[in-house]
């Protein structure tokens, strides 16, 4: 990390999902040493104090797009983008695409095979210069700023993974509606903080890392998702959107050993308290434009 990323968080806020001051602290995250914080009335969970915007710009440097996208894993990241994709063209069929926060393009290039017009946002501008090398074309920004001159707006729109590193990802998915046509999809994948396994592991879940500033469940992203203007509103685990293998059953789980098995039984156990078993979710929308 640089010196401006190292900095002290100063920005205290009150939630931006409904704009309530009644914050609960929940303790201090043992990977990022941030204090963790719900909304008393919403729900939303996020690091209070927060970073500015330049110092989360700055967690994103060349570095962290080569630790978060290695060249090594191109091959699998493509046939993740190919699978996503599918299931995007069941919905929607093949037209202009708008990726947001797109790294290194990889999901951009496998759209372009499959015949999509495709562009990128990032507000990185070293993901921006990965991605030109592959002749994608990537603007540098984000989703609060004004829509490039001779950008038409998508036909889809897509977040993986994006969501959570934003100052105001609230104020992101109001912002779409200028990027994206009347009743386009949109495709947010995010983790979930009402899993099983975010509640189990408490301050040691993985997912608070430093750069994730804001965490969603079903319920309090379906709320920012219609605030914003869409419906059509569709939310599932994420490697079910992604058509991987079904998920095995409880006698396949135990087969694989004790702790596998422990495992699935306390996920079983912690579903049947209101918890989910997935840690990650994608949701699908559509933009009303009323």
């Amino acid at each position: 990390m640089n010196a401006v990323s190292d900095e002290e968080w100063r920005e205290w806020v009150d939630c931006r999902l409904c704009g309530s001051r009644e914050l609960r602290v929940l303790f201090v995250a043992e990977r990022s040493d941030r204090q963790v914080v719900r909304c008393r009335r919403c729900g939303l969970v996020f690091y209070d104090p927060q970073p500015t915007p330049a110092q989360a710009a700055a967690f994103y440097s060349t570095d962290y797009l080569e630790d978060e996208y290695p060249a090594a894993r191109v091959r699998e990241r493509i046939q993740l983008a190919h699978r996503r994709l599918a299931r995007i063209e069941q919905m929607t069929g093949v037209g202009r695409l708008l990726d947001v926060g797109c790294g290194r393009g990889d999901f951009l290039i496998a759209a372009r095979q499959r015949g999509w017009t495709v562009a990128g946002l990032d507000r990185s501008p070293a993901a921006a210069g990965m991605a030109a090398t592959a002749a994608i074309p990537v603007f540098e920004g984000d989703l609060t700023g004004p829509r490039p001159a001779g950008l038409e707006p998508a036909d889809v729109v897509t977040l993986w993974d994006v969501l959570e590193h934003l100052t105001d990802p609230v104020a992101a998915l109001a912002s779409l509606r200028r990027w994206i046509r009347p009743q386009g999809l949109l495709v947010v994948e995010t983790q979930n903080v009402r899993s099983v396994g975010a509640v189990w592991m408490g301050r040691r879940w993985e997912q608070f890392v430093k750069f994730h500033l804001y965490h969603f469940s079903p319920p309090t992203l379906r709320v920012a998702l219609e605030r914003a203007g869409f419906d059509a509103i569709r939310i599932e685990p994420s490697d079910r959107f992604a058509a991987h293998a079904p998920s095995e059953s409880g006698p396949a789980r135990a087969r694989g050993g004790l702790r596998q098995a422990l495992t699935w039984l306390r996920d079983i156990v912690w579903a049947a308290a209101g918890y989910d078993r997935f840690n990650v979710l994608v949701a699908t929308a559509r933009w009303s434009a009323r």
